[in-house]
């Protein structure tokens, strides 16, 4: 996948951004949403689990889920960063990241910041190639399908 974890992490965070309405008009995701969903939504940690039950329709309660849940220190460091980027409300340092992070999480860490300084257009994130290349190959399965029911029926 281009920019997510894995297939969950990417349905993660296209839900909220669909169920938010967080694309504008010219089809870029919002800019301060986008980075801190990457993070807490993440499978490399299982933030999504500790933290999606924080992303509300009134924003991101990062207090709250730093109050409310344990974290290990990388994982605290990553909810900060997400922080800082949704809105300034936390401080991490770059020296943090860069000591602390494993390179999953620091690879992580990096494309929220991408997402933070450069956006990113909805199509980027859907990925049409493999979306097309996945259709394709159901149109070829269910092709050969229906090429063997007619034999069957000869």
């Amino acid at each position: 996948m281009k920019y997510f974890v894995d297939e969950t992490h990417k349905n993660n965070v296209m839900k909220v951004i669909r169920d938010k309405r967080l694309v504008y008009p010219d089809g870029q995701v919002d800019c301060y949403y986008l980075p801190a969903l990457f993070i807490l939504l993440s499978t490399k940690n299982n933030l999504y689990k500790k933290t999606g039950n924080y992303i509300t329709t009134d924003g991101i309660d990062f207090e709250t889920i730093m109050e409310k849940q344990d974290f290990s220190s990388g994982e605290a460091k990553l909810v900060r960063l997400a922080a800082n980027l949704y809105n300034g409300s936390m401080e991490v340092s770059p020296q943090e990241l860069i000591n602390t992070l494993d390179d999953r999480n620091y690879d992580l860490a990096m494309q929220a910041i991408r997402f933070s300084r450069y956006g990113c257009h909805i199509e980027n994130l859907l990925d049409r190639q493999k979306d097309m290349e996945a259709d394709i190959a159901i149109d070829v399965e269910t092709e050969m399908d229906m090429e063997n029911d007619f034999e069957m029926e000869l």
